[in-house]
């Protein structure tokens, strides 16, 4: 039952570090006792030999004290202000604002785009027969109306992602694209298709049709690549090129470039994944 309640203390102390120092400081001397409770708890149930439940009523207690320890304050201070000022760096702008939905989206397009221009100049492969693919999922919030800061890309891709190529066979390639099929869509650059019963067809990648007897190239994140939300599989020994770049970093690296040009970012709807008439 310590091991239950020491495991409580810890993640009571890990939540509300995580909402209050945001603002402000947790009380180091709640903190302080909090820690010694657990190591108490955890050092008793190393000298016993049997757990048993005693007791299974449930009591609730309220924190009520927010007073700040100044000490505290002045020690991260410094740090606080280098990382906000980071995070608050602008690095682009954005006319209206980029969102989710299927079968494309305008957040899809602008991500895969600015991947899929680094894919190609990293990966030694024929870029004529590679394109783009991620996944909804790991897009977690929208890019809003207005300035874009470093925080934003942080909020967008939080995943210490990579990018990396994939070769695969024109057999391996319609297999994953009427996979994307099934799912209604996912974020993609360099190809089109239409989805038709859940099932690709009228691909053409890179403005070409697609061809049975050709190689493929994919660009995406390592996560999808090792089996992740299963458009891969991870026993299929895919052969892969990385790329040392995170995928946040070259969406940063994108705006940046799009500023320094004074161009917003944006991205239009353009049927690059569209459902069959």
């Amino acid at each position: 039952m310590n091991y239950f309640l020491s495991f409580y203390l810890v993640l009571t102390f890990a939540k509300m570090k995580k909402s209050n120092f945001k603002f402000k400081i947790l009380n180091f001397k709640l903190a302080s006792y909090l820690i010694l409770a657990t190591c108490y708890l955890l050092l008793s149930c190393l000298g016993s030999k049997h757990l048993a439940v005693q007791d299974t009523q449930t009591k609730h207690y309220a924190i009520t004290d927010n007073t700040v320890d100044s000490s505290v304050v002045k020690t991260i201070q410094p740090y606080k202000q280098s990382i906000d000022g980071k995070m608050h760096e602008v690095i682009g702008n954005a006319p209206v604002a980029l969102t989710k939905k299927t079968p494309e989206s305008t957040l899809g397009n602008f991500f895969s785009e600015a991947v899929f221009q680094k894919a190609k100049t990293l990966a030694n492969v024929d870029t004529a027969n590679m394109f783009a693919m991620f996944n909804n999922g790991g897009l977690r919030t929208s890019v809003p109306q207005g300035n874009i800061m470093v925080g934003g890309m942080f909020e967008l891709m939080p995943f210490e992602n990579k990018l990396v190529v994939i070769k695969v066979s024109a057999e391996r390639l319609l297999k994953l694209l009427n996979f994307i099929a099934e799912k209604d869509g996912a974020p993609v650059a360099g190809i089109r298709f239409v989805i038709k019963d859940k099932k690709a067809t009228d691909i053409f990648i890179n403005g070409k049709a697609f061809d049975a007897t050709k190689t493929y190239y994919v660009a995406t994140s390592d996560y999808l690549a090792g089996g992740g939300d299963k458009f891969f599989s991870a026993d299929e020994n895919n052969s892969m090129v990385k790329t040392e770049p995170l995928l946040r970093d070259i969406l940063i690296d994108y705006c940046k470039g799009l500023n320094k040009q004074n161009k917003p970012v944006t991205a239009t709807l353009d049927g690059r994944i569209q459902y069959a008439q």
